[in-house]
């Protein structure tokens, strides 16, 4: 039995309709004023909801339409570990392109939807609409570099430098769509962020209260205010325009 079983009815909201049109890999048809070929928008994902499991056959590309996912996989020891985040305008299942099977899983972090691009016509599709096409390998590029990133922020990073980082990213992946750079929620648990930075949860508990104690952010349960972008790139290590570079691609 398939483990992402969910509902994909009729494309209720238009590409030109939908708000994270601009920051979409779609947004060329919310240009053009048409909708997507084969484009599907599903009912909203109930979180902890997969939309694939690891080793699943490739049937779809994914758009994350609203709310936030992580993608993980389990390493030998059978134990997940986090690889990445996503948000709106997001393409996910492109690693499965590779041998037509999905190298991680994708869960949902909070409330989410999404649509769907059936790989079987991606040639037809790419054909009709060379804008889609530009734009899901712009994303699939941008998702390399961000996983280059973070094997670089694993492996060369403190501990404080790697939760700045963090921070800083998620400031500007909230900017590029739109939103508040300095005060955002956080939608993965601390036991997320240290799994995906490798660390313990216990250091990242003891990080939030030094970062909050120095003045730098404020948190309340997993709202965080950033009171210095400033203070918090230089324990970074970035400089302002490499940040901004990082989270808008």
């Amino acid at each position: 039995m398939r483990s992402n079983v969910f509902d994909f009815p009729k494309l209720a909201v238009s590409c030109g309709e939908c708000q994270w049109s601009r920051s979409c890999v779609a947004h060329g048809f919310a240009v053009a004023g048409e909708e997507g070929p084969g484009l599907r928008c599903s009912a909203p994902l109930k979180r902890n909801t997969h939309v694939f499991q690891q080793g699943e056959p490739l049937e779809f590309l994914y758009i994350l339409r609203s709310g936030s996912a992580k993608s993980y996989f389990d390493n030998a020891d059978g134990l997940e570990q986090i690889v990445a985040f996503h948000y709106p305008g997001d393409l996910l299942g492109f690693d499965a392109v590779a041998n037509g099977h999905h190298q991680t899983a994708v869960v949902a972090l909070e409330t989410a939807s999404l649509c769907r691009i059936p790989f079987a016509s991606i040639e037809s599709i790419a054909a009709r609409t060379p804008k889609l096409w530009a734009e899901v390998m712009r994303s699939a590029a941008r998702q390399m570099m961000e996983k280059n990133n973070h094997a670089l922020l694993l492996g060369q990073k403190s501990a404080q430098a790697r939760f700045a980082s963090l921070l800083l990213y998620l400031s500007n992946r909230f900017a590029a769509r739109g939103c508040s750079r300095v005060e955002f929620n956080l939608s993965m648990p601390r036991q997320d962020i240290a799994n995906y930075l490798s660390l313990a949860v216990e250091t990242v508990s003891r990080l939030f209260g030094d970062l909050q104690a120095q003045g730098i952010i404020a948190v309340d349960r997993r709202y965080v205010h950033i009171l210095s972008l400033e203070r918090l790139r230089a324990i970074a290590g970035e400089s302002s325009n490499a940040a901004a570079r990082l989270g808008s691609v």
